[in-house]
């Protein structure tokens, strides 16, 4: 089956928007700074582990929220609760993938930092939302949580896209020959 070509235009867009540099390389210079130690960089890089960390912790925010989303698909009371704190957990465990999202991205070339820098704004923009989904659910408001987490879901899946078209086609943090890419 052919690729569909208003998806690949996107992501060719997104490779060559020049205009997002500024912003990218400003990124790049803070996530450096911060995960300067090595043996962070490296316990972040997946090094320990002997593989990427970053596809891996990715699991624990999609998989609360999307049991979360089944959840509310299910008309039962008692899984308002049950719910809410799917969405806390994949809140939570979202902020330490991104943490090795973002010290992968920073050792990227060019087109994919730049692929990666929209995948983790439109994955902050789902963050936003799946917060402010825990915050109605919190003030009771199950029907505005609900619909704020299905709007976090769609806009997570464009990230998860992108996140794959940067990995299997940009080949991203691939290694060559079998180590953990970035493994200074």
């Amino acid at each position: 089956m052919p690729e569909i070509r208003a998806l690949r235009r996107i992501t060719e867009t997104i490779e060559n928007a020049s205009v997002l540099d500024r912003a990218v390389d400003f990124d790049t210079k803070i996530v450096r700074a911060v995960a300067r130690p090595k043996a962070l960089r490296q316990l972040l890089h997946g090094v320990p582990f002997g593989h990427p960390l970053h596809p891996l912790m990715v699991q624990v925010p999609l998989g609360a929220w999307l049991s979360s989303a089944v959840l509310d698909l299910v008309p039962n009371r008692g899984n308002r609760k049950a719910s809410r704190h799917l969405v806390g957990v994949g809140i939570v465990a979202a902020g330490a993938a991104s943490a090795a999202g973002f010290v992968d991205w920073s050792e990227l070339d060019r087109e994919q930092r730049r692929t990666g820098w929209v995948h983790a704004v439109v994955n902050g923009t789902a963050l936003t939302l799946y917060g402010l989904s825990w915050m109605q659910r919190r003030r009771g408001n199950h029907a505005a949580g609900r619909l704020l987490g299905f709007a976090g879901l769609t806009v997570v899946s464009a990230g998860g896209y992108l996140g794959g078209h940067l990995s299997y086609r940009q080949r991203g943090g691939v290694s060559r020959a079998g180590e953990v890419p970035f493994d200074a």
